[in-house]
């Protein structure tokens, strides 16, 4: 995984961008493709969880933020990254995201 991330073209992104998610994640827990539709690519939004997550190491707020990407009824396959101090686990991230995104899980 750490290979990939290495080879992987370097990914700027806008601090509106980052000060947006933090909000999000502070808030309700989740940011997904409907607030930013970029999170449609993998890369995209891998890298852009580990700079909201260096955001926050350097504040005195510090949630542990996870990026989860889950298969759907049909084959639809989405990301979701959130607070865990907000969702619990990846299963209520499941939940979450198929709601938010009008999904069935099996």
């Amino acid at each position: 995984m750490a290979e990939e991330t290495a080879t992987a073209t370097k990914i700027n992104f806008s601090g509106d961008q980052v000060t947006k998610a933090a909000k999000l994640l502070e808030t309700q827990g989740y940011v997904t493709k409907l607030d930013f539709p970029e999170m449609k690519d993998y890369e995209w939004t891998k890298q852009f969880e580990q700079a909201v997550d260096k955001t926050f190491q350097d504040s005195k707020d510090d949630p542990y933020l996870y990026y989860e990407r889950f298969d759907f009824v049909g084959g639809d396959i989405d990301s979701i990254i959130f607070n865990m101090d907000i969702i619990k686990s990846r299963e209520f991230a499941l939940e979450k995201l198929a709601d938010v995104l009008n999904e069935k899980i099996e």
